[in-house]
């Protein structure tokens, strides 16, 4: 099982990758890529609105499942790309603020429906990269 810092490192490079993406989204904001074929796809605006509270989310849900308070939660509406860079870093800065106090001992501790502590952090290092892509898409 990875230590608390690998998992908190993995977070981080998934962050780095979830930043460059939205740093190279600007022409691409409000683009639905398929849209063209009748598909359901998101914009990058869309995705950033989803992957950044959902940053805060699986946060917010590490705490619970250590014992601890979460974050405080709400809906994003960002309009453009400089705005989403701004409010990821804002996010960001809340989440890692949480997750620095998880220990080894807390990795074990389980959640409600999506496994251990451990388990949440790689979920939300691969749901970033997985949006990172996403967006990177749309361009």
């Amino acid at each position: 099982m990875p230590t608390p810092d690998e998992l908190r490192t993995d977070i981080a490079s998934a962050r780095q990758d979830f930043h460059s993406a939205l740093e190279g989204a600007g022409a691409a904001w409000e683009t639905k890529p398929g849209a063209a074929e009748g598909e359901d796809a998101w914009s990058p605006r869309q995705v950033a609105e989803h992957a950044i509270g959902a940053d805060l989310y699986f946060a917010s849900e590490v705490c619970g499942a250590c014992g601890y308070p979460g974050l405080e939660l709400s809906r994003l509406s960002l309009p453009t790309a400089a705005e989403a860079v701004t409010a990821f870093t804002d996010a960001s800065a809340k989440s890692d603020g949480r997750l620095k106090y998880v220990s080894e001992n807390d990795l074990t501790a389980q959640h409600k429906s999506m496994g251990s502590v451990a388990d949440l952090m790689a979920i939300a290092a691969g749901h970033l990269r997985d949006h990172a892509a996403q967006i990177r898409a749309a361009g």
